[in-house]
Parts: C-alpha cells; sequence; structure tokens
C-alpha cells in the first residue's frame, strides 16, 4: 500500500506575481513600484519566493493546501520560543501581519478558490543550498554548533501538535520502507532494504530510549545560510518539525552534508560537524553507538520517498532527487565499510578487539619490563560500575582489588565533575583559578595543624619523589630508610626507594630497609639498625618514608606505639617522617580520612595520589611551609598538569563522596565484617596462618604457601567471579582492597569465594 500523506500528494500552490505583490502589500507593507517577486524560490511542496527591493526583501511563503493550522500554530510557537531561549541563534522566525497580533494570514487562491496559509521572513543574509564539499572545516564545526544550539533553544518546547509524523521521520519507517518498489535499480533497492534492516536489528530495540524532544528535523544545506567568510547566517524552515531523537536531528543533516563526498573526507567532515555539535550539547555513548545506521535509515528513506515522488510529479523530479546521489553514495561508503567500522569512525562505542590479538598486541608495543597481566588468562574488562567490573563477554566480577576508584567505578559525580569542567577549562596553576585553592584547603584542613601547605602532583610517584626532594632540601641529606618491601613508586627516586621493584636485588647506597612491623606490639629495633647501617655508610637520614598499613609488605597494622617510637627515633637523628598514603588513604582505613591518623604516626610530610581522583590523574604532598620554602630557594616548583582545574575538580569530587555518602564509617563496617568472617570461613585451612587488616585493606597471609600455589589460588578466585591482588615479600598473601562503597551483599560473595578457591586449590 502507498502511503499518501496529504502534503506530498497535494499541488503546490500557484499564485501569480501580481497576487503575491498584492498580499505582501497588505500583510507586512511592503509594496511600490519597484517591489515585487524577485526570484521564486525551490520547494517540494509550498510555493516560495523572494520579494520586495533594494531596501527591504522578504521570503514569503504559500502553504500547501493541506497544510493545518495546528501545524503553522506549531511551526510560530517553536520559532518563538527558541527565539526567547537563544536569542543570538540566527533562526528565521515569521512576521507580525500588520494590524494583528497574529504571524499568519489565510488567503485564496484566485484561480481555484483553495485556501493557503501566508507567511513572511525577513531575508537573512548569505548563501543556502551550498554543497558539504564547498564548506571549509571551521564552517563544519560551526555548522554542528549551530545544529546543537538550535536543538538546545527547542529544549523544553512543547506543543500538542509536536507529536505529528511526517514520512520521511525515522518513526514512521515501516510506512516509508513500502515505497521500496518504486526503486527500479536492484542493487540501490538491495542497499537500501539492508539500511533498514539493519536499523530494525540494532537500533529500533533501543530508539525509545534516546533523548527525545522536539528537534528542527530537516537542518540541511537547504535550510542553512553561510556567509561570504564562512560562517553561519541562517536557519530557516520548521516545516518539518517534530518529536524525535536528537539522533534524528544530526541524521537529517549529515543526509546533505556529506555531499558526495568519500573516503577518509567525509568522516573527517562528519566527525567536524560532531566536533562543533558537542561542544553545544554533549552526545551520550548510546546516542553516537547508533548514529551510523541512524544516517543509513535516513538515506535510505529519502530514497524510497524521492523514486516514489518523482515518478507522480515528473514535472519537478529534478528537484525531488536532488539528493539521491548523496543518499546513495552514504549508502554505499556505510555498506563498504560496514556498521561497526561506520560507527568507530563517528566517535561511536565499538566491539571490543579479540582478547588473543589484544594481548599479543600489547606485547609487541609495550615491552618486557612493564607488568605482567595480572591472571595467567587476560581478563580483558569493558566497563566498571561501583565495586564491580564487567569483562567483553559481559561477565561482571566484584573488585576487590582496585583501590584507584575509591569511591567506585564510574561514579557519576567525578565523572561529571571531571567532563563539566575540561568543557570550560583545563589549564594550569599559572594562572589563577579557584579549583586547586579550595581543594588545598580542603585537605589541609583534615590533616594536623603545622602540615599547612599543599603541592599539586600527577601521581604518587611524583609525590614521594617530591617529598625526598623537600627532605633534601631542608636537612641538607641525603639518606632514607623504607621498609623491606615497600613500594613507593616509579620515578628514579621514588623507585630507588621501592625494595619491591630491586629485582637484580641491588639497592642505592644512600638507601636501608627496616622489618615491616609484624604483630601488635613489635620494636623497632629493626628501624634502629638500619639507622646505624645508614651511618655506617657515611649517609645521614633525610627521611623515612612508611606506608602506615604496609601494603606491599604484606599488610600490618601495628600499635600505635611503634609509629610513635618510630617517629621519635627519626627525628632524633634528624630525619622527616613521611606517611605514604598513596595506597591506605582516603578513608580506606575506616577510621579517619588518613590511615596514619589512628597508627600513631606524627608525619612531616603527606604523599597522596592513587585514589585522589577516583581514575584521573592527581596527586598531592601535604607539608610543612618552612620545608617548601627551603626547596624553593633551591629551585622553583612547576608541573603542567598538576592542580588543573579539571584534576583539582576530581579531587573534589572524591571528597564530597565520601563525605556525603559516609565511605569512612561504611569502610569500617564493612572490613570489620570482612575480618571476621574471614577468619570463620578459613578457620580450619591449614594454609591460612592469618587473617589481618584494617577497614577496607585485608590480607589472607598464605605465608608457607609455595608461590605458585597462590597464584592459582588467585586465578581461581577470578574464575569464581571476584578480583584480589597478592603482597608481601613472596606474593604470598591475598590482597582484599576493594573500592569503598562495596556492599554488604558483595562482602560476602567475596569471602565465599576465597574460602572455595582455597578449599579447592590448597586442599584446605
Amino acid at each position: 500500500m502507498i502511503p499518501q500523506d496529504a502534503v506530498l500528494t497535494s499541488a503546490a500552490p500557484r499564485f501569480d506575481d501580481a497576487e503575491i505583490a498584492r498580499l505582501a502589500a497588505e500583510s507586512y507593507g511592503l509594496g511600490g513600484p519597484d517591489t515585487g517577486v524577485l526570484r521564486r524560490l525551490n520547494s517540494e511542496r509550498d510555493q516560495v519566493v523572494l520579494f520586495g527591493d533594494e531596501r527591504r526583501q522578504l521570503v514569503v511563503k504559500l502553504s500547501n493546501e493541506s497544510e493545518t493550522q495546528t501545524n503553522i500554530d506549531l511551526e510560530e510557537a517553536a520559532a518563538a520560543w527558541a527565539a526567547a531561549a537563544d536569542p543570538d541563534l540566527p533562526l528565521s522566525t515569521p512576521l507580525q501581519v500588520l494590524g494583528s497580533n497574529v504571524r499568519h494570514r489565510v488567503v485564496e487562491e484566485p484561480a481555484t478558490g483553495v485556501t493557503h496559509f501566508l507567511r513572511a521572513y525577513d531575508r537573512l543574509p548569505g548563501r543556502a543550498g551550498l554543497l558539504g564539499e564547498q564548506l571549509s572545516a571551521a564552517t563544519v564545526r560551526e555548522y554542528g554548533a549551530v545544529t546543537a544550539r538550535t536543538g538546545r533553544a527547542l529544549r523544553g518546547f512543547f506543543h500538542p501538535a509536536a507529536g505529528r509524523r511526517l514520512l520521511w521521520h525515522v518513526e514512521e519507517r515501516g510506512r516509508t520502507r513500502e515505497l521500496t518498489g518504486c526503486i527500479a535499480d536492484p542493487d540501490e533497492r538491495r542497499l537500501v532494504e539492508d539500511a533498514f534492516d539493519v536499523f530494525e536489528q540494532r537500533v529500533a530495540p533501543l530508539w525509545g530510549s534516546l533523548r527525545g524532544q522536539v528537534v528542527h528535523g530537516d537542518l540541511t544545506l537547504d535550510n542553512l545560510l553561510v556567509g561570504d567568510s564562512g560562517e553561519v547566517t541562517g536557519v530557516l524552515d520548521l516545516g518539518d518539525l517534530a518529536h524525535s531523537t536528537l539522533v534524528f536531528d544530526i541524521a537529517a543533516v549529515f543526509g546533505s552534508l556529506a555531499s558526495t563526498l568519500q573516503g577518509d573526507r567525509l568522516f573527517r567532515t562528519l566527525r567536524g560537524f560532531l566536533d562543533g555539535y558537542r561542544s553545544v550539547l554533549p552526545l551520550e555513548p548510546g546516542e553516537l553507538a547508533v548514529l551510523g545506521d541512524t544516517v543509513a535509515v535516513r538515506a535510505a528513506i529519502t530514497l524510497c520517498i524521492s523514486n516514489w515522488r518523482a515518478a507522480d510529479h515528473p514535472e519537478n523530479a529534478d528537484y525531488i532527487r536532488a539528493w539521491d546521489e548523496i543518499s546513495l553514495s552514504l549508502l554505499r561508503q556505510f555498506a563498504e565499510l560496514g556498521p561497526d567500522e561506520t560507527t568507530r569512525r563517528l566517535c561511536g562505542p565499538v566491539a571490543p578487539p579479540e582478547t588473543g590479538a589484544l594481548t599479543r598486541r600489547r606485547a609487541a608495543v609495550l615491552g618486557t619490563a612493564l607488568a605482567p597481566l595480572t591472571y595467567s588468562t587476560p581478563l580483558h574488562v569493558a566497563s566498571g560500575r561501583g565495586a564491580t567490573m564487567t569483562d567483553t563477554d559481559g561477565r561482571t566480577y566484584v573488585d576487590a582489588y582496585n583501590n584507584v576508584p575509591v569511591v567506585g567505578h564510574a561514579h557519576p559525580r567525578v565523572s561529571e565533575a571531571i567532563a563539566d569542567q575540561v568543557r570550560v577549562l583545563a589549564t594550569n596553576l599559572r594562572y589563577l583559578h579557584p579549583r586547586a585553592i579550595e581543594l588545598a584547603e580542603r585537605l589541609v584542613a583534615t590533616v594536623p595543624a603545622g602540615l599547612d601547605t599543599v603541592l599539586f602532583l600527577n601521581s604518587g610517584s611524583e609525590a614521594v619523589d617530591l617529598a625526598y626532594r623537600l627532605a633534601m632540601a631542608d636537612t641538607g641529606r641525603r639518606g632514607a630508610l623504607v621498609t623491606d618491601f615497600a613500594y613507593h613508586g616509579v620515578t628514579a627516586a621514588a623507585a630507588a626507594l621501592s625494595p619491591e621493584e630491586w629485582l637484580d636485588g641491588s639497592k642505592p647506597g644512600y638507601a636501608e630497609r627496616f622489618d615491616a612491623p609484624v604483630g601488635p606490639d613489635p620494636d623497632i629495633a629493626s628501624f634502629r639498625a638500619a639507622l646505624d647501617r645508614l651511618a655506617a655508610a657515611g649517609q645521614d637520614p633525610a627521611m623515612v618514608v612508611v606506608d602506615p598499613l604496609y601494603t606491599s609488605d604484606g599488610i600490618h597494622t601495628p600499635g600505635a606505639a611503634y609509629h610513635t617510637a618510630l617517629g621519635d627515633a627519626a627525628r632524633a637523628a634528624g630525619a622527616l617522617v613521611v606517611a605514604d598514603e598513596v595506597q591506605a588513604g582516603f578513608g580506606r582505613a575506616g577510621d579517619h580520612l588518613w590511615s596514619f591518623t589512628a597508627s600513631g604516626l606524627d608525619p612531616d610530610v603527606i604523599t597522596l595520589g592513587k585514589p585522589m581522583g577516583n581514575g584521573h590523574p592527581i596527586a598531592a604532598v601535604i607539608t610543612r611551609s618552612a620545608y617548601v620554602e627551603a626547596l624553593g630557594r633551591e629551585a622553583e616548583f612547576f608541573s603542567t598538569f598538576a592542580g588543573s582545574p579539571v584534576a583539582a575538580a576530581a579531587g573534589l569530587a572524591v571528597l564530597d563522596v565520601i563525605e556525603d555518602e559516609g565511605l569512612v564509617e561504611h569502610a569500617a563496617v564493612m572490613g570489620a565484617r570482612l575480618v571476621s568472617r574471614l577468619r570463620e570461613a578459613t578457620a580450619g585451612c591449614a594454609a591460612v596462618r592469618e587473617v589481618r587488616g584494617r577497614g577496607l585493606l585485608v590480607g589472607v597471609d598464605l605465608a608457607g604457601t609455595d608461590p605458585a600455589v597462590v597464584s592459582r589460588v588467585q586465578d581461581r578466585v577470578r574464575e569464581l567471579g571476584v578480583l584480589v591482588g597478592t603482597t608481601g615479600a613472596r606474593y604470598d598473601v591475598l590482597k582484599i582492597r576493594p573500592p569503598l562503597v562495596i556492599s554488604a551483599g558483595q562482602i560476602e560473595t567475596v569471602i565465599d569465594t576465597v574460602a572455595s578457591a582455597l578449599d579447592q586449590i590448597a586442599d584446605c
């Protein structure tokens, strides 16, 4: 059945020039001996002319006889709404009829007696009907921005007639597809049918979930005015206005912008448009995912309608089929690339590569010095949410390993804070902006008095590196003390203070190690011995750096007396005390934001990193102003990205979430549950020497177990749906360190899974 849309099957009005001149004079006061119809403009269903003289020109539009009053009201109301919402948008709006408060008039065609709606618009500067290949890159980007501004200006607009459905709307594709038989060429018909099929399979189930509103629907290059310098000067014709998706609005543009561009040039042009569009209205991943298929189905719809209409109106066939070549060019190129590659080239998400191939590519380009993948069978992750991660096969795991997403993977407040700030400003601390200052003030408010100065960096490694520089500048010394298997970073200075990284057994002559404290009441004899060895090597100590929960040493929680004694001995030797909170900070200990607080450690310098931005690179040193002044006498400190507005926005959002969601208290409750229940679940397992920890940093000590067996336990835990790590000098401690948002149910899953894996692999 051929659809019979009245506006497409009714003949366009046929007023003569004299009648148009009379109507324009009566309605808009424009008339005189030199005024008249200057040019007839192309229109598929209406009569449109350029009318006026050298002083003023109007675009006069006489609507198709099948146009309804409600549609006219819709277009006028939308134009008024958009003009009020964005007064600088160059939107052509209908003029008010003389002596009235309306913007249209009902007139009668003399030859037929049929009535039509008359409207007029001031002629805006610029040319319409350019081809995409004629536009500069700057004009294409502005085209995108203006399209988005038009959509934004219409956001919130409502009118009962906005639910109208026109034949070229995607929502009407069922009716339009009936016209494929009008396409004579079988190859062209097959392209069109394939585009419909792909849309039904990949997009139709998601269409209702996409952002919808009243959209222009036809902001093609025929309805865009471009000035001599390439600037957009006008947005024309709300005649196709309807409620649809933002994706449909963009697809309508792409149908003309593409022109007959080929290959890379085509996609560079379309991506340039998207850059402009997204500078005003960011697009969601789901919208980008369906954009290519929507562009294709819009091109298919265009071809269906044009072939049908051209057969019925051969006298206007050239105009009706003006877009056929562009539509066919798009369909052919998209079909040749395939839907996934087309989506990728339009900035959309695509299916991940095969795991084995990706593993080989990793090895080929990232080198052998990079730490190996965590599991014997690589975990190819696709997404994360809260305390879970999902792999490319769609399997979800409880993440009990990663401390970087301290407030949970993809936390919306942190993600939006980063995105919102980067859309506005991304600069550095050579310029004055408030975010870094606010973040520094909030950090200072959380630490003991006297620690009054913050220096921002990009990673925990850099923070430790800077702490060492501060210590050397203040003390004039070089010696450093660290625990036996500590990890403090990857910079040259931090790696030299990270025994975990000394794979060849070497250590710098200015560093000494001491044993990590074991048990609830250890002494500091090992630390004193390290001081003595340092002195014997001719090195005076500048600092001792301690992770208060000894994450890399196997996770230990000595009583406060230990750290008090260690701090006293360090200061007596002239060294600064550095609390490395990169792994244990931001509420993980469950008793304070910083793990050193309840540990009895009184630091001179605090280093922060990893979880500080919940995945965005940001780190900091909190210290005394005197140490910073000492460094400043030697060198100026500056790092391009450190303390940027974007990084600071992430850091502020993390602090807000920790406070608002009560995550320190939550870590205490969940951590206590995790330790007590793990002890119960593994009580009969000879392989488990101890379960220990504080807050949500917990170690299951498998000391004496072959490291290969421990690795198999870790793999088995992963196979059962939970991710854990290993730590300690022999990597024989299972490290459980989840995001702080982990739920009670997920804690139980971790407990049951670890116990089950131990039972299966370690013969518990």
